[in-house]
């Protein structure tokens, strides 16, 4: 997977490099086509207009030149790094697309691994559970009728002695006694 990474930042490396040149040579080449064929109408126009070549006309024909050139060099320039942002961030969906395939499929082949570890494991702790509950119930089976014979003991004395504080307590006399009295009534 690491080297399907580093082939995908090699190749978009690649087409940025790819796409920067070609955007530097379309910018000069536009910017300086636009820049003539500005200056030569300016001049032409200039020409018309004064029926003569002077310096006022080239100085317009070079500013022209100079600010239309400019502005198709950078509007050609920003389209080119576009469809390269485009371009790559299509190759990197793309990449990504098939590295999701992939690691689905290896989840499924692990989730499949896993749970048959899992089964086997659980079959073979069943087996030492039962095993080892066998040898206990033969190693305690005396301790554990003693423990059940005292804990049954033990609960029949708390029995008696909850008996015991409840009956000293007011409201716990049998319902059959008379009521006491008492001397502010």
């Amino acid at each position: 997977m690491e080297q399907r990474m580093m082939k995908l930042l090699g190749t978009a490396a690649k087409h940025t490099l790819e796409a920067l040149r070609r955007a530097l040579f379309a910018v000069f080449i536009t910017g300086l086509l636009v820049a003539l064929i500005t200056a030569v109408a300016t001049e032409l126009v200039g020409f018309l207009l004064t029926k003569q070549i002077s310096g006022p006309t080239h100085l317009a024909a070079a500013a022209l030149a100079l600010a239309f050139g400019y502005a198709i060099a950078v509007t050609v320039f920003l389209g080119e790094i576009l469809r390269a942002i485009v371009k790559i961030i299509e190759m990197i969906v793309e990449e990504s697309e098939k590295l999701a395939a992939a690691a689905i499929k290896e989840a499924g082949v692990l989730a499949r691994e896993a749970g048959g570890e899992a089964a086997h494991l659980g079959h073979a702790a069943l087996g030492d559970a039962g095993a080892l509950g066998r040898g206990l119930e033969h190693a305690v089976g005396g301790a554990a009728g003693a423990i059940g014979g005292v804990a049954a003991g033990a609960a029949h004395e708390v029995g008696h002695v909850e008996h015991g504080i409840a009956s000293h307590m007011p409201g716990h006399h049998n319902a059959s006694a008379a009521p006491t009295q008492t001397p502010n009534s």
